[in-house]
């Protein structure tokens, strides 16, 4: 239609047009296609299929991996632009896969109607025209206008006047500066200036002649004393004091400003009128943000580019996946159970939230693994238990150096250390790096029959302990805090807040974690390491009292072997 041809006329000639509807279709090109099983309940898409034949058509689509993102912003330019695209599917032969060819709406023409009816189209690799072969497959993708839907619309369409305003100004513009390069003024001469005639009627006329031929050669040869040289005549002496001997009339007006400022004008319509944010048509978005050369924020993606890639997925779904599904062997029923979907990870850029899944990992809000995904992390970076222990000790021991004379502790870290007898509750002496009891001192006096002593708690376990007994009590912390009393207590370890703050239900509040790990180190038995931790940490929350190592240490007695 003629609004189509004129709307890819501006997007050839007008920059400010191209460069944003290039961006998105950049943006589009880089999503990936994928098949996806649909709930039999819902209707509802349930994320990326493992279905082998299903994943085996899929690969293909749009010409595989290796021609996809082409085609993608072919497809995307056509529904910003014309607003409708054509797909022609043309059947591989000799074990090749389907060639695929997008094609704008001029491309493409039909030929008689009914049962006499074919179709052609321009081959874009040698641009001669080509019969439609009877196995391809045509379709049409487009974004129906609202009143007509049979009919095309885009985001250029109502733009098209605004275009030709910047246009006619762009020109008008162009214009005044090649009138200013062809003329600067005009130049009165007298005429009894005394300047050698030559073959011309007056002295004024060779004047004007010498003049031209002297802007000639700077002009032609910027670099020579000829364009900095002046041209030198006679006139009498009372001309030259009044200045009447030349006079220059500058024939140009005042360089119209408006005219600048009507285009800055239009060009901030067409910023506004145009399908994607303002910041993308200005061509400003780098500026505000740091995402990298095609991703958009999600909510961009929702609004602008997701509603051309479910067009774009539901024809190519219709007119080819299912029954490419169906040539592979599924019947109609089980091809209707996929459909293509789309993994735009290459597309949406996420907010930096790095801080706050620390903060939210710290206070263990959220699993390890989540913190893993958000980050990119894969699954076999995930540390070993023994790695995990080891490193859980040396953090503690950053706050606690005491616990490294514990021996449970230092061979988890992987040191060699003498260990001190009172480190084992026990006397005695160290030689070779050997724990020897003292002799027991004489005594006249009979052996009284005494209790036996309880088994001391090592200091290491007593320190990690208090170390996941604290990201307990922060993660009560956390949850204590509330919209209405964020703000009272700024200065207050989250830890701590539990003092302040005081819970109505203690033990909903309690999540002791990794306590497998410690248990491990010290040969306990985990769930009862996880009893005694719960224990005291409840205790704390519902008593709001700090922490008390001598009371975690005679809990951890009552669960030791």
């Amino acid at each position: 239609m003629d609004w189509q041809r004129e709307a890819w006329y501006y997007f050839d000639v007008i920059g400010e047009l191209r460069g944003p509807l290039v961006w998105i279709a950049n943006a589009v090109s880089q999503a990936d296609v994928h098949a996806t099983a649909l709930d039999p309940d819902t209707g509802k898409p349930t994320g990326p299929s493992e279905d082998p034949r299903a994943s085996a058509a899929a690969a293909q689509v749009l010409g595989g991996p290796a021609r996809r993102g082409g085609l993608l912003k072919v497809l995307a330019l056509c529904w910003q632009v014309p607003g409708e695209a054509w797909l022609i599917v043309r059947a591989g032969t000799g074990g090749r896969p389907d060639e695929w060819i997008v094609l704008p709406p001029s491309k493409v023409k039909a030929k008689g109607s009914g049962e006499q009816a074919t179709w052609q189209y321009t081959d874009p690799r040698t641009g001669a025209e080509q019969l439609l072969e009877p196995s391809a497959r045509l379709f049409r993708v487009w974004s129906p206008h609202p009143a007509d839907y049979i009919q095309a619309d885009s985001a250029v369409r109502p733009a098209l006047p605004i275009c030709r305003e910047i246009e006619k100004a762009s020109q008008n513009i162009a214009a005044r500066l090649d009138s200013r390069l062809s003329s600067a003024g005009l130049l009165a001469l007298a005429s009894d200036l005394d300047f050698p005639a030559g073959e011309h009627e007056t002295s004024a006329m060779a004047f004007m002649d010498e003049l031209l031929a002297a802007a000639e050669v700077g002009i032609k040869q910027p670099g020579t004393a000829a364009a900095v040289v002046p041209l030198v005549f006679n006139a009498p002496s009372e001309m030259i004091a009044s200045g009447g001997a030349a006079q220059f009339i500058d024939t140009a007006t005042e360089f119209v400003a408006s005219v600048v400022d009507l285009r800055d004008n239009a060009l901030s319509r067409l910023a506004a009128t145009l399908d994607m944010p303002k910041d993308v048509a200005e061509g400003t978005q780098g500026e505000a943000n740091h995402w990298s050369a095609w991703q958009v924020e999600e909510s961009t993606y929702k609004i602008f580019i997701e509603p051309l890639l479910k067009e774009i997925g539901d024809a190519i779904t219709e007119q080819w996946f299912r029954p490419a599904l169906i040539a592979m062997g599924m019947d109609k029923d089980q091809a209707n159970r996929f459909e293509l979907g789309w993994d735009t990870t290459a597309i949406v850029a996420r907010p930096d939230d790095t801080e706050n899944l620390r903060d939210l990992h710290d206070r263990l809000l959220i699993s390890d693994d989540y913190m893993r995904d958000e980050n990119g992390i894969p699954e076999d970076a995930k540390p070993s238990q023994e790695e995990y222990t080891r490193r859980f000790f040396e953090r503690a021991a950053t706050t606690a150096p005491s616990i490294l004379s514990d021996p449970n502790v230092a061979k988890a870290i992987g040191l060699e250390v003498a260990v001190a007898p009172a480190a084992a509750g026990v006397a005695g002496e160290i030689e070779g790096g050997e724990l020897e009891p003292s002799p027991p001192a004489a005594s006249n006096a009979l052996p009284e029959r005494a209790e036996p002593e309880p088994e001391q708690v090592p200091d290491g376990l007593v320190a990690a302990a208090e170390v996941l007994a604290r990201q307990a009590l922060s993660y009560a912390g956390g949850r204590l805090l509330t919209n209405q009393n964020r703000g009272q207590f700024k200065d207050v370890e989250r830890h701590e807040l539990y003092q302040h703050i005081r819970p109505t239900d203690p033990a909903s509040l309690v999540k002791v974690e990794f306590a497998d790990g410690v248990a491990k180190a010290y040969s306990m038995d985990p769930k009862r390491l996880q009893v005694a931790l719960d224990v005291y940490v409840t205790h704390l929350l519902a008593k709001g009292v700090p922490e008390d190592s001598d009371l975690l240490r005679r809990t951890l007695r009552l669960v030791r072997p």
